[in-house]
């Protein structure tokens, strides 16, 4: 056999069609989205059936590991009834509701508005407020406590769910967010309004708002996530036990000086990541709709 015959450029190498090659990524996707699937799902599925289970089955599929341990075979809803009927944690949800409510509100109002006069009326000094802005966006929350809790101590708002609420509407994140969202949009058409006699306020309700309204419901999702899961500030700011939000009342049913009830803490924590889940799946065409698409209707 010559040399020429064994060369590289003569050995054939296996083609694959490209039906057998969109089918091999296709299992690979799908391979990969289950181990990430399975990863992020398998702690949040043991807490759910957890809180249906009783104190001796919770670490029974543990040690050794077992598929038992992700469901609940002697299910029993003794942890959520003593959650909501002898703990009141009803109320606590309210509480929070209501305070998330509050921050998601008035984030909406007081960032788009302050994105508006950043971004679309000419100020001297508006760029070095809007730096001033960010650096407050760098500081540790906990480092505000004493002066935020001074303040509404001033205005007569301790212990009050106003008073944990109001400091949660004034949004660096939100600010950020809607400035850019509000940056994309030509400036072509305030002046296409202008021309036609619109004001500030018009060419806001009419021009802006509608243009952002993926960043309007991102802004909603995050500041309710974050309203909701809220845990140190409200546990500084408030004193009373029926104004508890829902993080803090499920923290207190783990008593450090006995053996916790583990069963009703992770019913807490199940029945506490329900709200959150209904407000993203109501959001969730608008959140979805603009990672699809972009530019301008």
């Amino acid at each position: 056999m010559s040399a020429s015959q064994l060369s590289p450029a003569r050995v054939k190498r296996p083609e694959f069609s490209p039906k057998r090659r969109k089918i091999s990524k296709w299992f690979f996707s799908l391979v990969m989205l289950g181990v990430i699937g399975v990863v992020f799902l398998a702690p949040f599925m043991w807490v759910i059936s957890s809180g249906f289970k009783s104190q001796e089955d919770i670490f029974a599929g543990l040690v050794p590991f077992s598929w038992t341990a992700f469901l609940p075979l002697n299910p029993t809803l003794d942890n959520f009834i003593e959650l909501f009927v002898e703990k009141g944690v009803g109320r606590s949800l309210l509480n929070s509701f209501a305070v998330a409510t509050i921050e998601v509100v008035g984030a909406l109002a007081v960032c788009s508005l302050a994105a508006y006069a950043l971004t679309r009326m000419d100020w001297k000094g508006r760029g070095a407020v809007f730096g001033l802005i960010l650096v407050t966006f760098m500081l540790p929350v906990e480092a505000m406590f004493v002066p935020l809790y001074r303040v509404i101590s001033g205005m007569g708002l301790d212990d009050n769910l106003w008073g944990v609420a109001l400091p949660g509407v004034a949004s660096v994140f939100g600010l950020f967010l809607l400035k850019q969202a509000f940056e994309d949009i030509p400036r072509e058409l305030d002046e296409a309004a202008r021309i036609d006699g619109a004001g500030h306020f018009r060419i806001f309700f009419s021009i802006i708002i509608p243009n952002v309204k993926t960043a309007l419901a991102t802004l909603v999702l995050v500041k309710f996530l974050f309203s909701w899961n809220m845990f140190l500030w409200p546990l500084v700011a408030l004193q009373s036990p029926q104004l508890k939000l829902i993080q803090v009342a499920v923290a207190h049913e783990v008593d450090p000086n006995s053996l916790p009830n583990w069963g009703l803490t992770f019913a807490g924590a199940a029945v506490a990541v329900v709200p959150v889940l209904l407000v993203f799946l109501l959001l969730q065409r608008h959140f979805v709709k603009g990672l699809a698409t972009t530019g301008l209707k």
